[in-house]
């Protein structure tokens, strides 16, 4: 009978464990040494650098999937998600998961952000442009968002709207790379 009663507790514990780990909010998450959220990255999330090295795609993949089931707007392997799901031939997916990082936790710039920059490079720019200001409109502060704006426009060729965003974003301390001549 104990046996059945230990068995029983510890299905009850898995079930809990995993439900409770569903879908999560990355910035709200609890962060020490052995929180689900770093066991998480350490398994998966950190670990898709040495299959990318190796080419294994399904692999990478197949933890951005995991991770991304739990915590949905991890920003690291929405990067991965981005950059696999081009490499891989299937951006759907790609939107099918961001679309769900946005849906259930809409309050984040730099997660519309991401989606914008995933729709532009994808030559979505129309609906890159409009996540990109979403991030601004909830962020105005967010340089990224400006600096996303300004690839965004300059891919549409509308040199203005791109200028104007690339200044913004240096304002507010953007550095990185911003289109040429920009």
């Amino acid at each position: 009978m104990r046996r059945y009663t230990a068995y029983a507790l510890f299905i009850i514990s898995l079930a809990s464990f995993s439900s409770a780990n569903a879908q999560q909010d990355y910035f709200t998450a609890d962060r020490c040494a052995n929180c689900y959220l770093t066991i998480l990255e350490n398994a998966h999330v950190y670990r898709n650098v040495e299959w990318l090295k190796r080419g294994r795609l399904l692999d990478a993949m197949d933890n951005i999937k995991y991770s991304l089931d739990r915590f949905p707007n991890h920003p690291i392997a929405l990067q991965q998600l981005s950059e696999v799901s081009q490499l891989m031939k299937n951006t759907s997916l790609g939107v099918k998961y961001f679309e769900r990082a946005v849906t259930l936790f809409p309050q984040y710039a730099l997660t519309r952000a991401q989606y914008g920059l995933f729709l532009v490079s994808i030559n979505e720019v129309a609906g890159g442009i409009e996540r990109l200001k979403q991030a601004i409109e909830i962020d105005p502060k967010h340089p990224a968002g400006y600096a996303g704006l300004a690839h965004a426009y300059a891919k549409k060729g509308d040199l203005e709207e791109a200028r104007a965003a690339a200044k913004k974003a240096r304002e507010l301390g953007f550095n990185g790379k911003l289109p040429d001549g920009l």
